[in-house]
């Protein structure tokens, strides 16, 4: 006997394993095309950053960045890359779902230096190979990821998306403003003047002058 074809269980279950009635991380996903393009257009430059990125300790412990805002592995995680550093992406991976994952070093060097650390050691040697290898990595690169809206089946959106939170990560379509650089000295007062000149390219008088401003009275 045939299963009637008003049965709504059947045509549920129908739905459900074609992935209609119930999107699940496969109609979300970031289609390869998509990802490929984001990868040849900014994967291997040089940014700078517009947030803060603090230290990613595990793989799942990463910056998350949406168009609802900014979430930070732990509040105890340090600040490992301030607003206005300039960074290296050297790498933009499909997470799975609507997740890419962005890992981002200090510079092009310091990635170069790792990776080239990377090689197996041979027997009978140093045995904190392995831990000072990881602790260099998290010292010199942090991890975000982009937590996408759009559905797969909106591939333009999707890039549209995705440029959309790599600009809220790094500025990209415009440079620090005046008011950007006054600001990042005046909540930095504990950095020294030659950090915060390499940082902002204030001249070392008008950092003086901004810190001695923001000093609380007295």
């Amino acid at each position: 006997m045939r299963p009637g074809h008003g049965s709504p269980a059947a045509f549920a279950l129908g739905l459900f394993c074609a992935g209609v009635l119930l999107p699940g991380t496969g109609a979300r996903a970031v289609p390869r095309g998509v990802c490929k393009e984001i990868r040849e257009h900014y994967e291997g430059l040089t940014l700078r950053l517009r947030i803060d990125l603090r230290a990613a300790g595990r793989a799942d412990d990463a910056n998350v960045v949406g168009l609802d805002g900014v979430g930070y592995p732990s509040e105890r995680s340090l600040v490992l890359f301030t607003s206005l550093e300039s960074v290296f992406l050297q790498r933009i991976t499909s997470e799975g779902g609507s997740r890419l994952g962005l890992t981002v070093y200090r510079s092009r060097e310091e990635a170069d230096r790792l990776r080239a650390s990377a090689v197996p050691q041979t027997m009978g040697a140093n045995p904190n190979f392995g831990r000072t290898l990881a602790t260099f990595a998290q010292q010199g690169s942090t991890s975000v990821v982009l937590e996408l809206k759009a559905g797969k089946q909106d591939a333009a959106g999707q890039r549209q998306e995705i440029e959309t939170l790599l600009d809220r990560v790094f500025y990209l379509k415009s440079d620090p403003t005046r008011d950007d650089l006054e600001s990042f000295v005046r909540h930095h007062p504990d950095l020294p003047v030659p950090r915060l000149h390499a940082v902002t390219g204030l001249p070392d008088d008008e950092i003086r002058a901004l810190l001695k401003e923001a000093a609380p009275p007295g």
